[in-house]
């Protein structure tokens, strides 16, 4: 390791989201935080994850990049004197710890901006061509990915080697508030679920990936088998604009299902997600947090390479359809055949070995 990194005092994380890919840097963080246990540690995500990063033991502090809040205020042009301001208050706190090393994980313009605005000493990111938007103008250390086609865990980890660390794969923590955890051992316990075999459920995604979401009518035939062969409680959880499509997958199902309370939190979630024994759900944030979190997990793939993107543990499943055109990048699709030729028995099927390589 060169000298220049020798007990930084200040390290930067730049991730800024999506869910998933804050879930992938947690292992790379692990290890900064195993090579350099007196370092601080801050973090710096966008609003809408703010509470996912609070959740990792290891983090020192949480900066917030204020993006929902400067969005709406940018479009009204009275108030844009006040995103002006906030915008500075937001780079003053950014700024104020004088980093010493500024890892960016994120690898777009916007991240590496952000990157250099902090005015760390050394900033990590990765080199041309294995980044998005010219992110790489933005760093001085450009570090390149072992191969061009790898999983996102591996790749973060390679970014460490940027500090001459030989980093190791690290399963995500997540610490839990007694208050969030008490909240849902109430919501399990009052919906008098058989708690030695609760299979959770998470069809939704978010609006920018619905074109990876399984149909309703397969998620219902395949929670009924669920409980009718295999003995599952089966509990349908949900995010936001996501409880019509649980409505829905319920008014198509023969036996009955629950639906989760509302997390208001990330933390709620983990600490329900804690109560599975099984996890089924498409390319998306929650499904990570269960493999990350040691849930037996099934992930329905549809577009996206299961090579880069899949759970990361080996308790994962993937069920997938191999067709010609798949995988791919595209956000538009006019039949999306990739997942909604995967059947319910597919996934049906995926359990069961599951359930064979766990007992």
């Amino acid at each position: 390791m060169g000298k220049r990194f020798d007990n930084p005092k200040n390290i930067l994380v730049v991730r800024l989201g999506a869910m998933g890919d804050v879930v992938h840097v947690i292992p790379a963080v692990k290890n900064l935080r195993l090579e350099f246990p007196s370092a601080h540690i801050a973090w710096l995500v966008e609003d809408k994850l703010e509470d996912l990063v609070e959740g990792l033991p290891g983090i020192d502090e949480v900066i917030v990049f204020p993006r929902k809040q400067l969005q709406a205020k940018l479009k009204h042009p009275r108030k844009y004197f006040k995103a002006f301001s906030e915008m500075r208050m937001f780079l003053g706190k950014l700024r104020e710890k004088k980093y010493d090393i500024a890892l960016d994980f994120h690898g777009n313009f916007k991240s590496g901006f952000l990157t250099y605005l902090s005015n760390a000493r050394v900033r990590i990111g990765f080199s041309r061509g294995h980044c998005k938007e010219f992110n790489f103008i933005f760093t001085n250390v450009q570090i390149t990915p072992q191969q061009k086609k790898m999983h996102r865990i591996d790749k973060y980890l390679n970014l460490l080697h940027g500090l001459g660390m030989k980093a190791h794969y690290q399963r995500p923590v997540f610490s839990i508030p007694d208050t969030d955890r008490h909240y849902i051992d109430n919501f399990v316990r009052q919906a008098h679920l058989n708690q030695k075999s609760i299979a959770i459920i998470h069809p939704g995604t978010s609006l920018f990936g619905k074109y990876k979401r399984w149909p309703p009518k397969n998620y219902a035939r395949l929670a009924d088998r669920l409980i009718q062969e295999l003995g599952y409680s089966v509990i349908f959880t949900w995010g936001a604009l996501e409880y019509e499509i649980v409505e829905e997958i319920i008014s198509f199902m023969h036996h009955r299902a629950t639906i989760a309370c509302k997390t208001s939190s990330v933390k709620q979630l983990v600490a329900l997600l804690q109560h599975a024994r099984l996890f089924i759900g498409g390319d998306t944030g929650p499904t990570h947090i269960a493999s990350g979190i040691g849930i037996p997990t099934i992930a329905i793939f549809g577009p996206k390479d299961p090579v880069v993107y899949a759970p990361y543990d080996e308790n994962a499943v993937v069920v997938k359809k191999n067709i010609p055109c798949s995988p791919c990048e595209k956000r538009r699709c006019n039949h999306v055949l990739c997942i909604s030729s995967i059947a319910p028995e597919d996934v049906f099927n995926a359990v069961r070995k599951l359930n064979y390589y766990s007992e």
